[in-house]
């Protein structure tokens, strides 16, 4: 009984810090949870899915009223009830899949590969003139969205809400690029109105999971507690930063999360054993930092080559 409580004590600490990072990039934390749920806990792969998924809900609801009391109001109602018609029925079809599929690796993939061009894409976020999320947020405008990026828009929430139900996550890393890439939403916005989506994504497929009896209540909660508690410091972190910096985050947290989805460190260090095994999961972090460094390196040349070629005129015209 102590260890289970020091355990669960762990955990909450553990889901504390999860549950900053996922708050602020507007992701269910669930691509951390699982892997702990599985390494440390032993959990099964349905178990562990479906516990991380009712944390994924905890800190949906709690950063949602955090987000909304900013002023601006990032939070897009709209938005994210017109999503929600998709992702919905996309959580209830993926946890669905789940009990069907063994083998789901094809999946994965397809999820992996479409979604690494968006993670690249945000790591090289430009600053825009105008790009400042309080003037954004003030200046969007939800009706004026053609018919085809709404339909568009729709069926990557149905995959978002696939993705969520199917792997354990909250469907944020495909709903925050629908978000602001089809539906043109500021990054703020689009992170928060994540948030305010998922509480509809999970708590769909949490209800499931809860039928089918994969989820474990003790470690949900303490996962969940863990959660709330990081929800109440992630938003206020992402309206400090500008919009180009947000993105910029986004990505470097996206690429583990589809370096797992993927298995690229199972398949390169333990093809033989679990893709949760620890050497899975180092191998995923190795791919990560070899992925992240060349490009934090390269974007730092970049702006101190321009800071030079910016300096260079003007000592030029002192002299």
């Amino acid at each position: 009984m102590q260890a289970m409580i020091v355990e669960v004590l762990l955990l909450t600490v553990y889901a504390i810090a999860v549950g900053t990072i996922a708050s602020m990039v507007g992701i269910g934390g669930g691509i951390f949870n699982t892997p702990l749920l599985i390494l440390v806990f032993f959990f099964n792969a349905q178990q562990a899915s479906a516990t991380a998924l009712v944390a994924a809900l905890f800190v949906a609801a709690a950063s949602t009223p955090k987000y909304w009391r900013q002023n601006p109001r990032p939070v897009i109602p709209k938005a994210g009830l017109f999503l929600a018609i998709t992702t919905i029925p996309g959580s209830l079809t993926g946890v669905f899949l789940r009990t069907l599929i063994a083998e789901d690796y094809v999946l994965r993939l397809i999820f992996g590969i479409s979604l690494f061009p968006v993670a690249i894409k945000m790591l090289f976020a430009k600053r825009r003139k105008n790009d400042d999320n309080k003037s954004e947020i003030e200046e969007y405008d939800f009706s004026a969205l053609s018919q085809q990026r709404l339909a568009l828009s729709l069926f990557g929430a149905f995959i978002g809400g696939v993705a969520a139900g199917l792997l354990g996550i909250g469907g944020g890393a495909v709903i925050v690029p629908v978000l602001s890439l089809l539906m043109g939403l500021p990054m703020l916005a689009a992170v928060s109105t994540s948030m305010f989506t998922m509480i509809f994504t999970a708590s769909a497929g949490t209800l499931l999971n809860y039928v089918t009896g994969f989820i474990d209540p003790v470690y949900a909660l303490a996962l969940g507690a863990g959660m709330v508690v990081g929800a109440q410091i992630g938003p206020p972190l992402a309206a400090r930063v500008n919009a180009v910096q947000l993105k910029r985050v986004f990505g470097i947290v996206l690429v583990f999360p589809l370096i797992k989805m993927m298995k690229l460190g199972y398949l390169w260090l333990d093809p033989m054993g679990s893709q949760y095994s620890l050497m899975s999961t180092l191998g995923d972090i190795i791919i990560w930092l070899l992925v992240v460094i060349p490009i934090a390196l390269f974007r730092f040349y970049k702006i101190k080559n321009d800071a030079n070629e910016i300096s260079g005129p003007e000592l030029q015209s002192d002299m």
